[in-house]
């Protein structure tokens, strides 16, 4: 056979170590997290407050535009006049982490520095401009896969222009929309970062890319509308690091049944992308107050994680990124100090490999039901998750058909708010899939966090636990947002 395909689509049946870690502190470094993300409070209703009175948008990169409402027509021409342009700059985030791993064959050891800083220039209360850059370093060593990786890229670079209710950015954005945390169903206009893979929180895995967006609200409704001219598939860490999806060690490809056939291929092939061509567009409605908030989802775009196509002769794998058409619906309820969430979708043409290896097209149905509550006041914090994925289809795959497993996070503080100790854990229910992220912080020294955590993997082939189950990782860093 000429081309053999084989699917890394990173699907719910891959990715439930993807749940539970974002209802901490708000997504703060994702755009405009307030309309699309709103971070998990019991008291969220108090949101809707009248026009005169309500805070502005709490939008922490694009620093002062969100802080400097734009002004109504009666006061245009006294507001212009007392306005003072604006110019920031500064570090959006630092990390420092140097970790062990105890049992992978290809290191001993794991660190990273990344850092990220921006300038924002406001001339008037319409206009903003930012800028950002990022820089990412990785080093591994002690192992059979030793490898150093230094990667520049840009953060959010935007110019924004706002009237009334009407909001219009054009140039690199990370847009994250849903509700439920870590695999929100509705995200469909960002950009995976799987350069660490699943050790960050969902903020920290999306990258900027180039996107046209408007957002108008009417009232309590509210219309976002995306386009993405130029697409950019994730970012992937390098063929030799240990968080790759694909184990030249081992020959195996995360997501897919083991194979002596598979493992002598992914050892010979030449690695390549295929980018080329728009990402799509998205719609996105949503509504804010009594009784429930709900957001209603329309996107047709490319996925952002790679599918791999295979040309035996070269031999190479290629990674394509297919089309995709979703509609999904969510929700949001608060009744007595319990917030209930929901999101249900629908995807169609997704890719995936038969037993003959040949590759085939279906859909897809998923779900995902959440609670949040704080046990015994605001000190501690619980959020669980409940996730299904099933493939509509009655032939074989080497994909898992269907996954359903519960995620979630432990968190609380004590010593006066200065030490903060938390879990993330993922199980699967239908298969062996296990997930558990252990995390003890000292954030006293603001704004500084010093920790220390591990990353335990273990599970069945076809599951991230599975493909991971020699990378468990212990970490000790100093994370830092100016």
């Amino acid at each position: 056979m000429k081309n053999l395909l084989l699917t890394l689509s990173l699907s719910l049946a891959a990715l439930p170590a993807f749940a539970a870690d974002e209802l901490p502190p708000p997504r703060t470094v994702v755009e405009d997290a307030v309309d699309d993300l709103p971070p998990p409070r019991a008291t969220r209703k108090t949101r809707v407050v009248p026009p005169e009175a309500a805070p502005a948008e709490a939008t922490p990169q694009a620093g002062a535009a969100d802080d400097l409402p734009p002004p109504t027509a009666r006061s245009r021409k006294t507001t212009t006049r007392g306005f003072q342009p604006v110019f920031k700059a500064g570090v959006d985030d630092l990390l420092l982490e140097a970790g062990g791993l105890p049992d992978a064959p290809e290191a001993d050891t794991y660190s990273t520095l990344r850092a990220s800083a921006y300038v924002l220039w406001q001339p008037s209360r319409d206009w903003e401009l930012r800028a950002g850059a990022r820089l990412d370093g990785m080093t591994q060593a002690g192992g059979a896969a030793d490898h150093d990786e230094m990667l520049a890229d840009y953060a959010d670079t935007y110019v924004r222009y706002r009237s009334g209710d009407s909001r219009l950015t054009l140039g690199a954005q990370t847009i994250v929309w849903g509700r439920a945390d870590e695999i929100p169903l509705a995200d469909r206009v960002s950009r995976a970062d799987l350069t660490r893979f699943v050790l960050d929180d969902l903020a920290d895995r999306r990258r900027a890319q180039p996107a046209a967006r408007w957002e108008q609200s009417f009232g309590d409704f509210k219309l976002d509308a995306v386009w993405l001219p130029v697409f950019r598939g994730a970012q992937l860490p390098d063929a030799a690091s240990v968080w790759s999806p694909i184990n030249r060690s081992s020959g195996q490809v995360i997501g897919i049944a083991p194979s002596p056939v598979l493992a002598a291929l992914v050892g010979a092939a030449r690695i390549e992308e295929d980018e080329h061509g728009s990402g799509g567009g998205a719609l996105r409605l949503t509504k804010t107050g009594d009784p429930f908030d709900f957001g209603v989802t329309l996107a047709r775009t490319r996925q952002s994680l790679p599918y791999y196509r295979v040309d035996l002769l070269a031999p190479s794998l290629t990674a394509v990124h297919p089309f995709n058409t979703f509609v999904g619906a969510d929700l949001e309820l608060v009744r007595g100090g319990l917030t209930w969430r929901m999101e249900a979708g629908y995807t169609d043409n997704v890719p995936v490999t038969l037993p003959t290896a040949a590759m085939d097209m279906t859909h897809s149905l998923d779900w995902i039901g959440a609670l949040e509550f704080f046990p015994g006041g605001k000190d501690t914090r619980i959020n669980l998750q409940l996730v299904a994925h099933a493939l509509q289809t009655d032939r074989g795959t080497l994909e898992l058909t269907e996954y359903y497993g519960a995620n979630g996070e432990i968190e609380t503080t004590f010593d006066q708010g200065r030490w903060k100790a938390g879990m993330r854990f993922s199980s699967g229910f239908n298969v062996h899939d296990i997930y558990l992220n252990p995390k003890l912080s000292y954030v006293g020294w603001e704004p500084h966090e010093l920790y220390v955590a591990a990353h335990y993997f273990d599970g069945e082939a076809r599951t991230l636990g599975g493909f991971h189950q020699d990378h468990s990782l212990i970490t000790l860093g100093l994370r830092s947002k100016f």
